[in-house]
């Protein structure tokens, strides 16, 4: 299959992953009220990331980093590979973490602009402008 041929991240969607609800329910609310048209879902680590990620095809997941069960450079490995097997569009991944994030997952996001880190606790317009650029 071509590029043209990748089955589409669905634009109007984001997948907020964190294993604080508390954290969670704050970007929840920042988003809908700063992103019109945009729906958020959330889970609680990175295997449930990876797990919605194959059945809806966000075009953006906020992600932490340190989580249970499955962090959150692990998932992205997991939506990557996942997206180069299945021919879909690679999503944007946006993490947002307290600590220093892992010197090869830095590299990672580096390397593609369609991800970024943000540090904790992140302005609410830098959460914004973060999401919206790339969805």
């Amino acid at each position: 299959m071509t590029a043209a041929n990748l089955t589409k991240v669905d634009r109007g969607k984001i997948l907020v992953v964190d294993d604080e609800k508390s954290i969670r329910d704050v970007f929840v609310h920042v988003l809908s009220h700063n992103l019109d048209g945009v729906r958020a879902d959330v889970v609680a680590n990175g295997a449930e990331a990876v797990e919605a990620f194959q059945d809806v095809r966000y075009a953006v997941i906020l992600m932490d980093i340190r989580m249970p069960v499955l962090d959150g450079q692990q998932a992205f490995e997991k939506i990557m590979a996942f997206c180069e097997e299945n021919n879909v569009e690679k999503p944007s991944i946006v993490f947002c973490t307290g600590f220093e994030p892992p010197t090869a997952l830095m590299k990672q996001v580096a390397a593609d602009p369609a991800h970024c880190i943000l540090r904790k606790p992140v302005k609410n317009e830098d959460l914004v402008e973060a999401l919206k650029s790339r969805l």
